[in-house]
């Protein structure tokens, strides 16, 4: 792979955001950089530094104007291992952005819903974390990122998978998630459509190195982090076999996917 791409875009980030901030000449303006250095810190594993930034921001914000302020916030909290704290936080923006999307038809709804993608999937880790999992399967579904095409969705199907799998309780199973779900096995040629295959218990490893011969860089590196994690997921809890989990686990921390939040909650779950 060559270095460690992710990082390398999280350094040159950070170093933009200094810039951006040192040149800053209204509080908007300063805030903006100041999210932006805060989530590269965040992303460089510096989450302390990373919150005190993302807080000097909210205070130059505007109140009624900080939501995007508050996601990243969020998912500083989450890296600091305060799962409930990130929840607490983003339950005034969930529900007014929730709120706002059901006084819209379906098309503009999505719309709305995927102004707040990063806030809904923090979320979801969050109440995965806690083991909240039919809070988990709610938020996911208003998961919405419509600009970023079918691999989005075919994202969400996974992430929903684990959640059924450690849930245990067929009763939480969404409809339209399910059929997301089974679409995304025969439709998506990426790595999640693969990772969807193992998970219904198909031996199916070979497609995904020829998926991942197929990317390089950054990419390359966070197809192959994620594929790592739900490898071992699938293997922790779905065959039970922990050893083969804390094997993905150590593939994963050599991969060093700076940013993934499959990083940094594969740490607490894989071990």
């Amino acid at each position: 792979m060559g270095g460690n791409p992710l990082r390398a875009k999280h350094e040159q980030a950070l170093a933009a955001a200094r810039i951006h901030e040192a040149a800053a000449n209204s509080a908007f303006d300063k805030a903006s950089a100041l999210q932006d250095e805060a989530a590269a810190l965040d992303s460089l594993g510096e989450s302390d530094a990373a919150l005190a930034r993302i807080n000097e921001a909210l205070q130059l914000a505007d109140p009624a104007k900080s939501k995007d302020l508050i996601a990243t916030k969020a998912g500083i909290l989450f890296s600091l291992n305060d799962p409930q704290q990130a929840l607490s936080i983003l339950a005034p923006e969930i529900e007014k952005t929730r709120e706002f999307a059901a006084r819209n038809p379906q098309l503009a709804r999505v719309g709305v819903l995927g102004t707040y993608t990063e806030g809904f999937v923090t979320a979801t880790f969050a109440h995965i974390q806690l083991q909240q999992w039919k809070a988990a399967i709610d938020t996911l579904a208003d998961a919405e990122a419509p600009l970023e095409g079918p691999s989005f969705y075919a994202y969400r199907a996974l992430v929903y998978r684990y959640i059924m799998a450690r849930a245990h309780d067929p009763a939480l199973a969404n409809p339209r998630l399910e059929r997301d779900a089974t679409y995304h096995v025969a439709n998506d040629k990426n790595q999640y459509g693969v990772l969807l295959r193992i998970w219904q218990g198909e031996d199916a490893l070979k497609a995904l190195s020829i998926v991942n011969a197929g990317l390089s860089g950054e990419e390359r590196q966070e197809a192959e982090a994620e594929e790592q994690f739900y490898l071992g997921a699938y293997a922790k809890f779905v065959k039970g076999d922990a050893d083969a989990a804390r094997s993905r686990l150590r593939i994963l921390d050599g991969i060093a996917p700076y940013g993934s939040i499959e990083w940094v909650y594969g740490k607490r779950v894989l071990q």
